[in-house]
């Protein structure tokens, strides 16, 4: 289990914690862009998430209270969210964030290879010696 961030240490620690999820500010985003979904239709339009993470994933962001969950009372139930008014506050730092990450998409893969040759190169040097 993934040990939480100290909250009386730092008042910032939930969006650390979204931050830090591979898949919450994604799934936000998604939301956000699809205004109200159900969860297959959500799923699908997440690639490679699972069903088990996405529900996890749904169910912290509701209880954080970023997503609203609506339940009609149908046979069988359906279920539908989307992004809370508290939670649209959050979504222009992440376009803001997600055209960062796109405007410097390249710069950041070039180094990633930099990076990988030079360990690969370390890592044959030492084998050598």
């Amino acid at each position: 289990m993934r040990k939480k961030l100290d909250y009386d240490y730092c008042s910032a620690s939930p969006i650390l914690e979204w931050l830090g999820d591979k898949w919450a500010l994604v799934v936000l985003l998604k939301l956000h862009e699809n205004e109200v979904i159900r969860f297959n239709e959500l799923y699908k339009t997440i690639p490679s998430i699972s069903e088990k993470m996405l529900s996890t994933v749904l169910r912290s962001l509701v209880t954080d209270g970023l997503v609203n969950r609506k339940i009609y009372p149908t046979v069988p139930p359906k279920v539908e969210y989307y992004v809370s008014e508290f939670g649209e506050t959050l979504i222009p730092y992440l376009e803001q964030l997600k055209q960062w990450g796109q405007e410097n998409f390249e710069t950041i893969m070039e180094n990633r290879r930099k990076i990988s040759i030079e360990i690969y190169c370390k890592v044959q040097v030492y084998i050598y010696i």
